[in-house]
């Protein structure tokens, strides 16, 4: 998957659709972590094949002055979100992120606007899909997505699901 080269800035932040950008210890990192309860720690392989068959969405820090700059490859990662996408008709959101010590600065909402931002680029876009947990949760993604709580057997329609050996959520 090539996708389309972007990128935002605000502040003292930016964010790329660039995988050369991608940190795989952050993400690793994150997904070991209790805020991230839906995952769990996979082979640097498995981590490196997920990322490149997606389209993602760094958050980073942007260099306060030319000292920060010296002797760093990339600027450091302190979110993500990701879509598992064709780029065309359909998306699945999934691993979104912001470090906690980046949280409380409208990051989150932010990146769901640039990830927004490409999804209405696509003009065969049938679906986006997320899965997500509380009435917090849900409304955040209301509001900044549009995202609306899909309706078993609405116009005949299901969602199903199979569970593989990396689910670490419960079933019902």
């Amino acid at each position: 998957m090539s996708p389309t080269l972007s990128q935002w800035y605000k502040d003292q932040y930016f964010i790329s659709t660039s995988q050369a950008l991608l940190q795989t210890d952050v993400i690793t990192q994150a997904f070991n972590s209790d805020y991230m309860y839906w995952a769990k720690h996979m082979s640097e392989d498995s981590l490196k094949t997920m990322l490149s068959r997606s389209l993602c969405f760094g958050v980073y820090t942007l260099p306060q002055s030319s000292s920060e700059i010296a002797g760093r490859a990339s600027p450091p990662q302190i979110g993500l979100g990701r879509l598992i996408t064709d780029e065309s008709t359909f998306a699945h959101l999934t691993d979104v992120f912001i470090l906690p010590e980046h949280r409380g600065r409208g990051l989150g909402k932010w990146l769901m606007e640039c990830i927004n931002e490409t999804l209405n680029t696509w003009p065969d876009l049938r679906r986006v899909m997320l899965v997500t947990s509380g009435e917090h949760a849900k409304k955040f993604y209301q509001d900044t997505l549009g995202m609306k709580v899909f309706q078993s057997g609405m116009n005949e329609l299901e969602v199903m699901t199979k569970r593989g050996p990396g689910n670490v959520l419960k079933d019902a």
